[in-house]
């Protein structure tokens, strides 16, 4: 508090002191009799912009020492959260709408190996990848490849529909927002836990439930399906179709299998109260346990297995704030941006019951409980015991990436991790203005 003070003073006694000389300025280019001020040098437009680009850089520059300054304060109070969620390893990430300025990681991503984590592990990503589905099916709109609003395509001569309610076509949309009326059922569970997945036919009748846009429910199948949709549009499987057309472009180390990573000893192992749950070197052969279903009957992957540096993974977070990076190979215009970051289905629930609040973008997780007086758009992750978060204020384009690989998953009332909800606010507490409560 009293670094942030100092700077505030220090700040303020620099707007007062640049005043005082424009105002004495002002005062003496007043007085001059009209044969000086005629003699006075006039100011070229280059000179103009030049004078306005060196006072932009001078600002930025007070900036990024402000931002260090702060830095030294946030660093051990996002260690204290870590200790205190027992966090394995873990890397962070800070964005504003000029890209990232903020990092820092924390233990290990590998124990067993004494291996720490740092800005370059690659991490499982869990259900933070919805998102990232979302928008890369939502790119495909724009295209005219797909509509939110239109009856799915067959899925690899699969037809998406529930029998008990034929005259109600389910969309995209729909399962964007978890509105579909499908639910992860025990066959669905033994489908995806198998060598070689089985084709989408065997199993969908057993995971119809409500009728399409009527009721909520979180569905890993309904997402999975969102990588289908994208092969049967791209007409390319959807490993392929993610390397060549988003990956690769972006020039990033990412991928929705472990298979697919070129530098597979920067990936994290996952541990759950201390004791490891996935050996990432079991994974080599992931790709292959779906590659013998039909082009667009893919249902899984894209719920949940993105492999992601939290540094790259701001780079989607960005896209999807409206701030993206140039040269990017997914960008979305305002009105398909805006599915993303408002809400599209909610549901008004008792304060007492859990979760106390649901309410759905497109492909997004909206909370207003994660940093009071903003309205937060993004996703989390919960996987094997890693624990991960993604948000981002669309109105301010800033935001948070949280990646870790092991960590208490304890919640709040709206079903928020609260080691994503304590780091949310110590970052916006250090750099975005806003105010903790005190005790």
């Amino acid at each position: 508090m009293k670094l942030k003070l100092a700077i505030l003073l220090s700040m303020l006694l620099l707007m007062v002191s640049c005043g005082g000389d424009t105002a004495a300025s002002s005062s003496s280019a007043s007085s001059l009799s009209p044969a000086e001020s005629q003699s006075q040098p006039v100011v070229s437009p280059q000179q103009l912009e030049e004078e306005q680009r060196l006072a932009a850089l001078a600002e930025q520059q007070a900036l990024a020492q402000q931002r260090a300054l702060i830095s030294q304060q946030l660093e051990p109070e996002i260690e204290e959260i870590c200790r205190n969620y027992n966090v394995t390893g873990m890397s962070l990430a800070v964005f504003d709408e000029n890209g990232v300025f903020y990092q820092q990681s924390y233990g290990f991503a590998n124990v067993e190996q004494q291996i720490p984590a740092s800005e370059d592990t690659i991490y499982r990503i869990a259900s933070i990848s919805k998102s990232v589905t979302a928008l890369l099916a939502l790119e495909l709109t724009e295209e005219g490849s797909l509509s939110p609003e239109q009856p799915l395509p067959a899925l690899g001569g699969c037809e998406i529909l529930n029998p008990n309610f034929p005259d109600k076509p389910i969309t995209l949309r729909h399962l964007l927002t978890h509105t579909a009326g499908i639910f992860d059922s025990g066959s669905y569970w033994q489908a995806v836990e198998s060598p070689s997945i089985p084709p989408l036919n065997t199993f969908l009748y057993t995971c119809y439930g409500a009728e399409p846009g009527e009721q909520y429910c979180y569905s890993n199948l309904g997402m999975g399906l969102v990588s289908g949709v994208i092969e049967t549009a791209s007409g390319q499987r959807f490993l392929d179709y993610t390397r060549e057309q988003i990956f690769e472009p972006m020039g990033i180390d990412a991928a929705y299998s472990y298979t697919q990573l070129e530098q597979k000893d920067r990936v994290a192992d996952i541990y759950q109260n201390g004791e490891r749950t996935v050996h990432m070197a079991d994974w080599s052969n992931m790709s292959a346990k779906y590659t013998n279903l039909p082009l667009g009957q893919l249902y899984a992957l894209g719920h949940g297995d993105l492999f992601i540096t939290a540094k790259d993974l701001t780079r989607f977070a960005r896209i999807m704030a409206g701030c993206p990076q140039d040269g990017e190979p997914v960008v979305l215009t305002g009105s398909t941006l805006q599915m993303m970051q408002t809400v599209q289905f909610s549901q008004e629930l008792p304060e007492e019951s859990y979760p106390n609040e649901i309410m759905r973008g497109l492909g997004t997780h909206i909370t207003d409980q994660l940093v009071p007086d903003r309205r937060m758009v993004g996703h989390q992750g919960n996987a094997y015991g890693s624990i991960c978060g993604m948000f981002f204020d669309p109105q301010q384009k800033n935001g948070f990436v949280l990646l870790t690989n092991g960590s208490s998953c304890q919640t709040d009332q709206a079903g928020l991790y609260l080691v994503n909800k304590e780091t949310a606010q110590a970052v916006y507490s250090a750099f975005f203005g806003f105010t903790p409560a005190t005790e």
